[in-house]
């Protein structure tokens, strides 16, 4: 709930899907543009100040070319071309990019005056609204080399993965490797036999482990995760920080900014598993807090 709609400047449709192999959300785009439009002017007559906006990242031409012809006489709503770069779609980049206003670890999009939802949400409020659906379905990616039938597929809630991917053609034998989300956020699963939930958004299978095949060396000092980290952290310093559980110095290296998007790990020529210590040190972080 909103306290306070009329501050709310911004209602934000993030359809920039950044992640690589994800490409349920464009198919949605596609599929369901009519529908989407539809869900976002129900939002809009929440907050009677606000503009909104779906951002679409630009190597989605043809979702974009859909949803400008559906907006083109909309006063309310425009699509937003954004530049095809991860971590685009993370929530405070998001808002950065389209509104100028930043977000930190203590902050709501409210508290800027936008509200940010994924396609996705925004179709499951139109469903609410209009047919007085319940959430009970997710659109999901298979893909990978591992998969024999990559796809996009809607599954109910609670199905198991398992059962998803046998009834699309089941599993290659020599896979190695399979992560639920994304590359570069998602988790490395070891068994299938987990349910699918409103937030599951792929199975990715492949026949290579990147990261078995690349073990960690000593760091170089070369700065590069520095470069590449969004947040403008040190991820290098708060990687020794989080080995060490070294709390109160994580903490004063603002470690709790870092969004978890991977690309320290990802640029590391020494292949240290930074984000995953720094996502179990915030983590840490957090619990104590609650205490």
């Amino acid at each position: 709930n909103v306290k306070e709609p009329e501050k709310i400047e911004y209602v934000i449709v993030n359809g920039a899907e950044c992640e690589p192999y994800l490409t349920s959300d464009y198919r949605l785009m596609l599929e369901r543009s009519k529908e989407l439009v539809e869900g976002l002017k129900i939002m809009l007559t929440l907050y009677p100040h606000a503009v909104g906006y779906i951002g679409i990242e630009d190597n989605k031409k043809e979702a974009i070319h859909t949803l400008e012809k559906l907006c083109a006489h909309e006063e309310r709503i425009s699509v937003k071309v954004l530049k095809t770069k991860y971590p685009q779609g993370g929530e405070r980049m998001l808002i950065e990019v389209l509104t100028g206003r930043r977000l930190n670890s203590k902050m709501l999009p409210l508290d800027v005056g936008c509200i940010v939802d994924n396609v996705a949400t925004v179709l499951a409020i139109r469903d609410a609204i209009k047919y007085d659906r319940p959430l009970i379905s997710t659109v999901m990616t298979l893909t990978g080399d591992g998969l024999n039938t990559p796809c996009n597929v809607e599954v109910l809630v609670g199905t198991d993965f398992q059962f998803i991917v046998e009834s699309r053609g089941g599993l290659k034998e020599n896979v190695k490797k399979i992560i639920s989300g994304g590359p570069m956020m998602g988790i490395s699963l070891i068994s299938l036999h987990i349910p699918a939930v409103k937030t599951s958004s792929s199975i990715l299978a492949f026949t290579h482990d990147e990261v078995a095949l690349n073990m960690p060396t000593a760091c170089i000092r070369c700065g590069r995760c520095i470069d590449a980290c969004p947040s403008h952290l040190i991820p290098q310093k708060l990687y020794q920080a989080s080995l060490k559980n070294d709390i109160n110095t994580f903490i004063q290296l603002n470690g709790m900014e870092c969004i978890e998007c991977g690309c320290c790990s990802y640029v590391c020529p020494a292949k240290r598993n930074m984000t995953q210590a720094i996502r179990k040190c915030k983590s840490t972080v957090t619990s104590l807090k609650r205490k």
